[in-house]
């Protein structure tokens, strides 16, 4: 979640700030929901045990595609 800097003024949007460097990560669940593993994207969505560092954009639409593709079966998160 952003944070504010400033307080907004009248007629002005408030500024936010945000990190634009994310990591994609994909929790693996169980038939019960239980965590299994907890793994991650790289930039060309091949899974890694290693984080993997990509622009916020790039992040959003890899995490996505990548929860369409796996389903229910795992979470997938930008962190």
């Amino acid at each position: 979640m952003a944070r504010l800097l400033f307080p907004a003024q009248p007629g002005h949007r408030p500024i936010e700030r945000q990190c634009p460097i994310r990591v994609v990560s994909v929790h693996l669940l169980g038939s019960a929901g239980q965590l299994l593993r907890v793994l991650f994207l790289d930039r060309e969505g091949h899974i890694s045990g290693q984080p993997h560092l990509m622009a916020r954009s790039e992040a959003l639409i890899l995490a996505a595609n990548q929860q369409r593709v796996l389903g229910p079966q795992a979470r997938v998160q930008v962190l």
